[in-house]
């Protein structure tokens, strides 16, 4: 069966994207080889418990969906989430120690909830939370100051937002025409506001080819070397992006990147995942490293810092 997807993948990928890759930034962002994710947001504040009780359906960081919390219910999180471990600083000395080259963060996932400064809503860690921190700011100035390049993750969905559809398994819900411009004026923020991105992660809903090329293009106007995922959908992308946790058996005839979590179970910080023997998930993981590099691919391995923003001796 991976055989396969691999195939399949191969044939779609053949196609090629409509969107034109400039030289320069492709080498730069495919000299990357090996990147840093890093989940981290107000889900991580409940570290996949709710109402006492490990969540074990699903993702943590989308423990809002899997444990049917009401939104006002979940927001109320966010006046205990002060991380006061978070050192942006220490975590890109980790990853450059780790022979990482640039790091990708959530700004916003599938919560709404953004890490970031924004207009556009108060349900932000600047506004909501008693840290009152920009969290998008602390890590690109950080990767600027030590050399690393700095990429964001952008959920296309948002379960706060009154005018986005509701909360659905499977991730794949349309766009209305508010929600698109919501995502549009945040999307133009970060690319405006936090320095040179290298690439930007859109991840999950159904858009349509309009706001699929609306994104991309407001994306190369204010950043023409930022790639972009192939999550945006609709032929408008940078590089190609595999299902989470895979491994192409072959060379592709595009650019692309395999996202890898600690454990396939999630990706954010579960308080009661069991982890086993250091040892054997770092041999683990750097079979994949070599694997996907081997194949062509860049290699973008993710942690989840705790609840109080540090990363678990596990993961470090």
């Amino acid at each position: 069966m991976k055989k396969v997807l691999t195939l399949m993948l191969a044939a779609l990928l053949c196609i090629g994207a409509s969107a034109q890759i400039a030289q320069d930034a492709f080498n730069k962002w495919h000299q990357n080889k090996y990147s840093m994710f890093i989940h981290f947001g107000l889900y991580s504040h409940l570290g996949g418990v709710w109402d006492g009780e490990p969540v074990r359906r699903g993702y943590s960081e989308q423990i809002q969906s899997f444990a049917g919390i009401f939104s006002d219910w979940y927001a109320e999180a966010a006046d205990e989430f002060c991380p006061a471990e978070f050192d942006a600083d220490e975590i890109v000395a980790l990853a450059k120690e780790a022979g990482m080259r640039s790091i990708v963060f959530t700004s916003k996932h599938h919560d709404g909830f953004c890490m970031f400064d924004t207009k556009t809503t108060s349900y932000n860690s600047v506004s909501m939370t008693p840290a009152g921190r920009d969290y998008v700011r602390e890590m690109s100035e950080a990767c600027a100051g030590k050399g690393l390049r700095f990429g964001l993750y952008f959920s296309l969905i948002d379960w706060n937002y009154p005018h986005a559809y509701p909360i659905s398994s499977h991730n794949a819900d349309f766009i209305t025409p508010q929600h698109h411009e919501l995502n549009m004026k945040q999307v133009e923020e970060l690319v405006t506001n936090y320095g040179d991105i290298s690439e930007l992660w859109f991840d999950m809903g159904s858009l349509t080819p309009v706001q699929s090329r609306d994104l991309y293009q407001l994306v190369k106007k204010h950043q023409p070397d930022c790639m972009v995922s192939g999550r945006l959908g609709n032929d408008m992308y940078d590089f190609a992006v595999m299902p989470d946790n895979f491994y192409p058996d072959g060379s592709l005839q595009a650019p692309w990147q395999s996202a890898a979590s600690m454990f396939d179970e999630t990706w954010s910080w579960r308080s009661w995942q069991v982890r086993g023997e250091v040892g054997d998930k770092a041999a683990e993981k750097l079979r994949n490293l070599i694997h996907v590099v081997s194949h062509g691919g860049n290699y973008l391995l993710n942690i989840g810092p705790d609840s109080e923003g540090a990363v678990i001796p596990f993961e470090r």
